[in-house]
């Protein structure tokens, strides 16, 4: 069975998922079109799209790899355990992430509400909590769950085949257009970025689905049950914009903490020195006594300051890029040689990826003007 995949067959598996779901969406419209019963404030059809999106993306790349003859548990880095310390730090990513991304959402929603925009997410009213843990299984678990699997399982591991930036940008890019919802826009981008970079650092789909899940999981408990961060929000006015300013920086100075914390938690034990001879090496374990708990931690804090101060670096990139692609384990197939032996022309290697971009964007355009109209 085959390890590694090519950009252009996780662009195929992109758009056929997502074209399937909207097949299923609209064939559930037509059986539901004379059924006005709801719950929650939300149509029967409503609750049944969200789950039937999530069950076309899980059941096409089941169907598709399965097809394909992938390797999937490799490929979609099932197989990797995520670690106890790496489970604790999930959910403070998850709300880092949306520290960092939730002001700029709101600036990109104060637009759209300029130039007369009118859309969004359909959501229940939360009149129960029936309706609560109904909204976190179907809106938290479900897309956590399906969504990772592809998006995150094939479509990432197969654009990083062209690089791990490329693999992050442009997949964060295509779980955004997916959405098709322009208010949801600039947060599912950072979203899909943050997710990818957990992938490479833990080399586990797994990680990804925990933080999607916190990341819902907050969102949907913070509109049911604590109304007032809303309100305090609309009462700074205009203080909003430095408000927001501090938590963009505050939350991505947290957030870059902890994806640190995420990739030390996965190095394992160095070694050194490297004794050399011809023909080969060999690596010595260094033998030091062990440290206190105050000198492993100055020794992070140290670490990560010297790894904020590389990012203004062209070395420093360089290097957290090699980290990256290293922990990342994906086999990179940029050069003709490398396509030509896993069936691809070089000419139309991206070429699928470049559809599934411009066939999203259409996707969201749509989106776009049906709430300008």
């Amino acid at each position: 069975m085959r390890r590694e995949i090519g950009a252009s067959e996780g662009a195929s598996l992109y758009l056929l998922a997502v074209c399937v779901s909207n097949v299923l969406a609209l064939l559930l419209s037509l059986i539901l079109a004379n059924v006005h019963a709801g719950w929650g404030g939300m149509s029967a059809f409503d609750w049944s799209g969200y789950a039937l999106m999530q069950v076309g993306f899980l059941g096409v790349t089941l169907v598709f790899q399965k097809v394909r003859g992938w390797d999937f548990k490799r490929v979609a880095r099932l197989g990797a355990p995520v670690k106890l310390g790496q489970f604790i730090l999930t959910p403070f990513i998850a709300i880092a992430t949306i520290l960092v991304f939730l002001p700029l959402a709101n600036a990109w929603g104060a637009f759209l509400d300029v130039i007369g925009f009118k859309g969004g997410v359909v959501m229940p009213d939360y009149s129960n909590v029936g309706v609560y843990f109904l909204s976190l299984f179907i809106m938290a678990v479900v897309p956590a769950v399906g969504e990772e699997l592809l998006m995150r399982g094939g479509v990432f591991s197969s654009l990083s085949s062209r690089g791990v930036w490329f693999g992050v940008l442009i997949s964060a890019l295509l779980f955004s257009l997916m959405h098709a919802n322009p208010m949801q826009t600039v947060h599912q981008f950072g979203l899909g970025a943050v997710l990818a970079i957990t992938v490479a650092l833990t080399g586990s789909v797994w990680s990804a689905a925990l933080v999607h899940f916190f990341n819902n999981f907050v969102s949907i408990t913070v509109t049911a049950y604590m109304p007032a961060v809303d309100e305090a929000y609309v009462k700074l006015g205009y203080f909003n914009w430095l408000t927001g300013a501090a938590s963009v920086v505050v939350g991505l100075f947290i957030l870059l903490a902890l994806l640190y914390a995420l990739y030390v938690m996965g190095e394992g034990r160095a070694v050194s020195p490297r004794i050399e001879y011809e023909g080969f090496s060999i690596y010595v374990p260094e033998e030091s006594a062990p440290k206190k708990l105050s000198q492993r931690l100055s020794g992070h804090i140290k670490g990560y300051l010297r790894f904020i101060r590389s990012l203004f670096t062209k070395e420093g990139w360089r290097g957290l890029t090699a980290a990256l692609t290293r922990r990342n384990d994906v086999q990179l197939i940029c050069s003709r040689e490398a396509l030509e032996a896993n069936g691809q022309r070089s000419s139309a290697a991206l070429l699928g990826v470049w559809l599934a971009i411009g066939f999203s964007a259409v996707y969201w355009l749509v989106s776009f003007i049906e709430g300008l109209i």
